[in-house]
């Protein structure tokens, strides 16, 4: 007999809940509102041509975009707090020839603009110094 008479009373106060509670859900929606947003270009510093060789697009929290590694290149660039000029060099062999290019990365990250470029002897060197991921794509 206490069953009866306590699943009445549970039932509707759950709906109550759900109820006064549906109101606020429909208009506290949340915006995307990603950590780090980039556009990364490589482009040759030839001297003859403006076009990238590539670009990608990188956003981060949640990590995604066009970017192959996305997860492992916002992973370098929050231990930067987004500045690509710090993530630490990825020693390792590059061929020698001379072909320089020029990377960049424009965004923001946590509502702060980030701009880096710099010029390398090649994209290997450029890929390597910048950490092995963020260009390698």
């Amino acid at each position: 007999m206490l069953f009866r008479r306590t699943m009445p009373v549970a039932a509707a106060a759950g709906l109550a809940l759900l109820l006064g509670a549906a109101p606020a859900t429909a208009t506290s929606v949340t915006p995307y509102d990603p950590v780090g947003v980039y556009v990364l270009t490589v482009t040759p510093d030839d001297g003859t041509t403006a076009e990238p060789l590539a670009s990608s697009t990188l956003l981060c929290g949640p990590d995604g975009g066009a970017h192959a590694a996305a997860a492992a290149a916002c992973g370098q660039l929050r231990r930067t707090q987004g500045r690509a000029e710090r993530i630490p060099e990825d020693p390792g062999p590059c061929t020698r020839e001379y072909a320089p290019v020029r990377v960049g990365a424009v965004g923001m990250w946590r509502g702060q603009r980030r701009e880096y470029a710099r010029t390398f002897a090649n994209r290997c060197v450029a890929i390597r110094a910048t950490g092995g991921i963020l260009f390698a794509f």
